[in-house]
């Protein structure tokens, strides 16, 4: 096997990783499911993002989380309880200046992300 075909199978494995849900194992799952968020909602474009931007998805994410436990639908209020934490993992990230690759929402024309 050469390094690039090596690298490739790496980087593979890496996104078969990060796009399969985990919802057995909460403290496994929420890593995977931020890493994922990033690279799925990457938004380097988009300035302004706010506190309230944050605030929002994951109020949204636990509604979904909420919303399918009412219904029955165990497997996916599993997963909406790792996504909401994975967001909350993100938006820590966010203010620690540790990682800003993902900025949910979209800045408003005055910037207040309102």
């Amino acid at each position: 096997m050469t390094e690039l075909e090596r690298e490739l199978l790496i980087e593979q494995v890496r996104r078969d990783i990060i796009n399969t849900p985990e919802t057995a194992d909460f403290m496994a799952g929420v890593p995977i499911e931020a890493a994922h968020q990033r690279e799925r909602w990457a938004a380097g474009h988009d300035d302004g993002k706010t506190a309230y931007d944050w605030f929002w998805l994951i109020g949204y994410l636990a509604q979904k989380a909420a919303r399918a436990q009412e219904a029955g639908d165990t497997e996916k209020a599993l997963h909406h309880t790792i996504s909401t934490a994975a967001a909350i993992a993100n938006w820590h990230a966010a203010i620690a200046g540790t990682d800003t690759s993902m900025r949910p929402g979209i800045a408003s024309p005055t910037g207040d992300g309102l």
